[in-house]
């Protein structure tokens, strides 16, 4: 089977996960970190799921899941340790039009939720479409090795920078000559090296010889 692949945004988007177990934590604080209006039907719910429910952080309904639950959701998880309430779940958001990943059979569900190498906002998602989950994980653990922190390092000053130039350089095309001139020049080697000062005289550099 080939997927679409595509990356969503959550922010404040109504989801819900079904379980409050391990599974169902790892699904739903990453739901939460990508800053869903996120859900949990469970009867019981794991130390830190309970925390992020006591503080108001999710809401916790307490109970055992039914189609009334996905009113309103734009996404699912189906991550209880019953395969019956699982395909259940899936089952719902099927007829009810709402985006679902099973945790314990993805076939079932929509979408799939692939390896992901993180390095603050570089996501590298990798999929083997369900084939071989540990060819997945061993691309993963490639992938890490290659993309280290300075990646992300690298990306928090692209961020700051896109939003200075927007404002001082109005020429689009200035702006995507500095941009790259920034990818090729030797930044990443330094913040590698943990030469942070001489990144950023770097980057100074680069964006006045080329923008002025």
């Amino acid at each position: 089977m080939k997927y679409y692949p595509a990356f969503l945004d959550l922010r404040e988007r109504p989801c819900l996960v079904a379980g409050g177990g391990p599974v169902a934590e790892r699904k739903a604080i990453a739901l939460f970190d990508a800053g869903a209006d996120l859900s949990v039907v469970s009867p019981t719910l794991t130390p830190a799921l309970h925390e992020l429910a006591d503080k108001g952080k999710i809401t916790y309904r307490k109970k055992i899941f039914n189609e009334h639950d996905l009113t309103g959701m734009f996404l699912a998880v189906a991550a209880t340790d019953d395969d019956a309430v699982n395909a259940a779940v899936a089952h719902a958001c099927r007829k009810n039009g709402v985006l679902v990943n099973v945790a314990t059979a993805p076939d079932a569900g929509t979408f799939i939720v692939p390896s992901v190498v993180e390095r603050g906002d570089l996501l590298i998602a990798i999929s083997t479409c369900g084939d071989s989950p540990a060819l997945a994980r061993r691309v993963r653990e490639e992938l890490e090795r290659t993309y280290g922190p300075e990646y992300g390092v690298f990306l928090e000053k692209m961020a700051l920078l896109r939003r200075r130039l927007l404002q001082e350089v109005p020429n689009e095309e200035d702006r995507r000559k500095v941009f790259q001139a920034l990818v090729d020049a030797d930044i990443l080697y330094l913040l590698r090296a943990g030469q942070v000062h001489e990144a950023d005289h770097r980057i100074a550099e680069i964006v006045k010889a080329i923008a002025g």
